[in-house]
C-alpha cells in the first residue's frame, strides 16, 4: 500500500495529551470518519508493548475508513501491528534498516527539513516527506519554525508528496498555500478540539479549496485533442453513408460523438429509419476510418509528443479515452509512434454509458487501481468535461 498526493492532504497525528479523559479509539473515529486522508499514531510515552497494542486496535479504525494508517518512529511496532508503515525523523532509524523490517510494499515517510535531506528521502526511496514546524508548536518545544519561503524550496526539490507540520490550525492553515506542499499534518488542532469530529470536517473543507496536488495519471481525450481527428471520422461517416444511399449531415455526426456503439447504432435508426443496417455501417465508417489514418496519416497537435515524454520522465500512468473505436485509436497510435506513451486505451463505445456519463474514466480509474481524484482528465468537448465532474475526476479543458 502506498500514498498518494491527496492522501497528504489533512493528515491526522495523534496525542494523548489533547484527550482529556476521552478513549483514543473514540477520538480517532471520530476525526476519519469526518474526512481526515491518513492517520499517524503517535505516543511519546508508551513502551513498545503498548504501543503495539494501540496500533492494533487503531488499525482496524483505519481500514474500516480505508485510510493509510502508520506508526510513528517504532519500525519494529509497525511491523508487529502490521501497520500500513512507519514515519521515521532523522535521528530515528535508518531509512534502509525500515525497509529491510518492512518490506517493499509498506509506506516509509521520513521527517525532512532541508533541501538536502527531502533530495536524500527521495533518493532513498521514502514515499513522503513530513517538513516544520511551519509555525510554533506545543507538540514538539524543541522545534524551530520554518520560514515559508524554505518551506517552498524543500518541496520544490523533490517530485514526492510532501506534508507540512507544526502549529498549524484553522486560522493559520491558508499561509501554507501555494507553498507547494500536499496538504498538512494536524495534531492539536484536531485532537484538542472540543469537537474533533467537526473540527475535522471545517478543516477539510478548507483543505480542499487551498491545496493542489499532482495527479499520479493522466486521462487522454483523442479527437480534437491530440489529433486533428473529426476531419478524418466525419469524412469516413460522410463517404460510407452515401454509399450506402443515404443523405449524412454534420448535425448528425456531431450527435454520435461520445456515444457508445449500441447508442450510435440507435441512432443510425432514427436518422434514416428502421430498414438501416445499422450494424454494417457503423463498422465500415471504423474501417475506412482506419484507411484513411493508414494511407494519409493525421497530424499530431503541436507539443503532445513533448507533452507525453515529460508525462513518462515523470512516471505517470496514462490512457487514451475516445469516443472512437478501440481499434481505430490503436492505429492512429501505432501510425504515429506514439503508443509507447500510453499504458492503456478505452473506447466509450466499449463501456455502458458513452460520455456525458463518467464511465469510460471510472474504468480506466479502476484498471489502474487508482481514485478517480488522483486522475486528471484533459478533454476539448463539453460532454467530455461534464464526464469528468460527474466522476469526481479534475478537468482541463483545452
Amino acid at each position: 500500500m502506498k500514498v498518494s498526493y491527496k492522501d497528504m492532504e489533512l493528515y491526522a497525528i495523534t496525542d494523548n495529551r489533547w484527550l482529556n479523559g476521552r478513549k483514543l479509539s473514540e477520538v480517532v473515529e471520530d476525526i476519519l470518519n469526518n474526512a481526515a486522508t491518513l492517520f499517524q499514531l503517535r505516543d511519546k510515552e508508551a513502551t513498545h508493548e503498548e504501543l503495539v497494542a494501540e496500533a492494533k486496535e487503531l488499525k482496524v479504525i483505519a481500514a474500516k475508513y480505508k485510510l493509510p494508517f502508520v506508526v510513528n518512529d517504532d519500525v519494529l511496532a509497525a511491523k508487529e501491528a502490521d501497520a500500513d508503515g512507519v514515519h521515521i525523523g532523522q535521528s530515528d532509524t535508518a531509512y534502509e534498516e525500515a525497509r529491510k523490517i518492512l518490506g517493499p510494499d509498506k509506506i516509509i515517510g521520513m521527517t525532512a527539513k532541508t533541501v538536502e535531506q527531502a533530495q536524500m528521502a527521495e533518493k532513498l526511496g521514502a514515499d513522503y516527506i513530513g517538513t516544520g514546524a511551519v509555525f510554533h508548536t506545543s507538540t514538539k518545544t524543541d522545534a524551530k519554525d520554518m520560514k515559508l519561503k524554505t518551506l517552498v524550496t524543500v518541496a520544490d526539490s523533490v517530485d514526492m508528496p510532501v506534508v507540512a507540520i507544526g502549529g498549524i490550525t484553522y486560522d493559520n492553515m491558508d499561509k501554507v498555500k501555494d507553498t507547494g506542499v500536499s496538504g498538512i499534518a494536524v495534531v492539536s488542532a484536531l485532537f484538542g478540539a472540543d469537537n474533533p469530529g467537526a473540527a475535522t470536517r471545517k478543516m477539510k473543507e478548507k483543505c480542499d479549496k487551498i491545496f493542489n496536488y499532482n495527479p499520479r495519471n493522466i486521462i487522454f481525450d483523442m479527437d480534437g485533442l491530440m489529433f486533428a481527428t473529426e476531419q478524418v471520422n466525419y469524412r469516413a461517416f460522410t463517404e460510407i453513408v452515401k454509399e450506402e444511399g443515404y443523405n449524412p449531415t454534420f448535425e448528425q455526426y456531431i450527435g454520435f460523438l461520445g456515444m457508445n456503439a449500441k447508442d450510435i447504432q440507435k441512432k443510425y435508426y432514427v436518422y434514416y429509419g428502421e430498414d438501416v443496417d445499422a450494424e454494417g455501417i457503423y463498422k465500415k465508417v471504423g474501417n475506412r476510418s482506419k484507411q484513411i489514418i493508414r494511407e494519409e496519416g493525421v497530424p499530431e497537435k503541436e507539443g503532445l509528443r513533448e507533452l507525453l515524454q515529460v508525462v513518462r520522465e515523470k512516471g505517470l500512468q496514462t490512457a487514451v479515452a475516445s469516443g472512437s473505436d478501440t481499434d481505430v485509436i490503436k492505429e492512429y497510435l501505432d501510425t504515429t509512434g506514439l503508443n509507447e506513451y500510453f499504458d492503456m486505451v478505452l473506447s466509450s463505445k466499449d463501456v455502458k454509458r458513452g460520455k456525458p456519463f463518467p464511465d469510460v474514466f471510472l474504468e480506466i480509474c479502476k484498471a489502474f487501481d487508482v481514485k478517480p481524484e488522483e486522475t486528471l482528465v484533459l478533454e476539448d468537448s463539453a460532454n467530455g468535461v461534464q464526464a469528468a465532474l460527474a466522476g469526481n475526476l479534475p478537468v482541463i479543458n483545452i
